[in-house]
C-alpha cells in the first residue's frame, strides 16, 4: 500500500512543532449539511494583509448535480489554513442554474480578478464571466463575459496563470476542444487561443503551467487512459497534437504547479486507470519539466469514496491542497502538505 500522510481530519494540527508553520494538516473547510448537498470546486488567493481567501461552489438546493442551484461563497483564513471565518457570497447565483469553478488572478493594479463560469442550461449555455475586487475580496463588482452566449464554455477550478511576459492565460474548454483565453492588457480584453484535441477523441478540463524555456505546457482532461500532453511555443495562442502522458488514469482533471524550488513540477490526479472511480489521489513530481514523472505517492486512498478537482496554491514552502470527497455528499477538504513530502 502506498505510504500516506501522518495527518488528523477535521483540522486538527497533528503535532506541535517549533512554530506549527510546517506541521501538516487536514481540515473539512466546507462540510455539507441537510440544505447543502455538495461543496466543491475550490480556489485560494493570498490577501495584502497574510490572510488567504478561498473560495468554492456551493450547492444550496437539490441534490448537487453539475446544474444544481449553486452560488460562489468565500472564507478567510488568518492563521494559514487551519481555521476559516467571515463567510461572505462573492457571486450570488445569477445563472438559469447556477455560478461554478472559481479562478482568482492578482492584477498588476492590485485588484483581484475572480474568473468562474455562469451556467445558463444543463448543456447547451455556459458562459465565462470575470469580476474584479478593489477590496481584497470582500466584494466583486459587475461581470464582464468572456465567452459566447449560446455555447457551452467551461473553466475549472484553480488554473489561471500569468506567464513571464506579463500575459494572463485562463484555461477553457468547449465541446471536445481545449484551447486558452489569452489577454495581453490584464484582463480589459480578450481572445480565444487555437482549440487542440488528441486525434482519437476529446478532451476537457485543462490545466497549464509555463516552461522554463518560455513555453507553456498545456495538460488535458480525456478518456483515452490518462492526461494528455499539448505545448505551445507562442504564449498560449497555437499548441501542438496532444500527446499522452504517464499520468495514466480515468477522466478525471489534474492540479499543475511549479514547487517553490523552481525546478520541480507538481501534478495531482486520480492514478486510477484500473478501475476509474477517482480512487485514489495521487501525486508526482518533474524535474524534467514534464517529461517523466516520479515519486508517486498517494494524498487520499482506500475503499469506499472518491476525491476529484484538486487545486493547489503554494504558501510558505508547503502545498495548500483543495479538493472534494463523495461519501455522505461532497466536502470540501483542505490538506496542508510541506513541500519536501512530495519529493521524499
Amino acid at each position: 500500500m502506498a505510504r500516506t500522510l501522518l495527518l488528523m481530519a477535521a483540522g486538527i494540527l497533528l503535532a506541535a512543532g517549533a512554530s506549527g508553520q510546517t506541521e501538516p494538516f487536514k481540515t473539512a473547510v466546507a462540510p455539507v449539511g441537510p440544505d447543502n448537498p455538495r461543496n466543491s470546486e475550490a480556489a485560494i488567493i493570498p490577501l495584502r494583509d497574510g490572510s488567504l481567501l478561498l473560495g468554492w461552489t456551493e450547492f444550496y438546493a437539490g441534490n448537487g448535480a453539475d446544474h444544481g442551484p449553486a452560488r460562489i461563497p468565500g472564507l478567510v483564513s488568518r492563521d494559514g489554513g487551519r481555521t476559516w471565518g467571515e463567510r461572505r457570497v462573492l457571486v450570488e447565483n445569477d445563472g438559469g442554474c447556477n455560478v461554478m469553478e472559481v479562478n482568482f488572478l492578482r492584477l498588476k493594479d492590485g485588484l483581484i480578478a475572480l474568473f468562474y463560469c455562469q451556467k445558463n442550461s444543463e448543456d447547451k449555455d455556459c458562459r465565462v464571466m470575470m469580476r474584479t475586487s478593489a477590496d481584497e475580496g470582500k466584494t466583486f463588482g459587475s461581470p464582464k463575459q468572456l465567452s459566447p452566449a449560446g455555447k457551452y464554455t467551461g473553466l475549472t477550478n484553480g488554473r489561471a496563470i500569468r506567464l513571464k511576459t506579463g500575459r494572463i492565460l485562463l484555461e477553457a474548454w468547449e465541446n471536445n476542444d481545449s484551447y486558452s483565453c489569452l489577454s495581453d492588457d490584464d484582463g480589459e480584453t480578450w481572445r480565444d487561443s487555437a482549440r487542440v484535441k488528441p486525434a482519437d477523441g476529446g478532451c476537457w478540463e485543462p490545466a497549464c503551467v509555463e516552461l522554463k524555456d518560455g513555453r507553456v505546457m498545456m495538460l488535458m482532461r480525456t478518456t483515452l487512459g490518462g492526461q494528455y500532453r499539448s505545448l505551445s511555443a507562442d504564449g498560449g495562442e497555437t499548441w501542438s497534437v496532444p500527446e499522452p502522458t504517464a499520468l495514466k488514469g480515468s477522466g478525471s482533471p489534474v492540479s499543475i504547479s511549479r514547487m517553490p524550488d523552481g525546478g520541480t513540477l507538481l501534478a495531482v490526479w486520480n492514478h486510477d486507470p484500473a478501475t476509474g472511480k477517482r480512487n485514489p489521489l495521487t501525486a508526482a513530481v518533474s524535474r524534467d519539466e514534464g517529461e517523466t514523472w516520479t515519486n508517486l505517492r498517494n494524498i487520499e486512498e482506500g475503499a469506499g469514496d472518491s476525491w476529484a478537482y484538486p487545486a493547489v496554491t503554494w504558501l510558505d514552502g508547503r502545498a495548500l491542497l483543495t479538493y472534494f470527497s463523495y461519501t455522505g455528499g461532497h466536502t470540501l477538504w483542505l490538506r496542508s502538505i510541506p513541500a519536501a513530502w512530495f519529493l521524499e
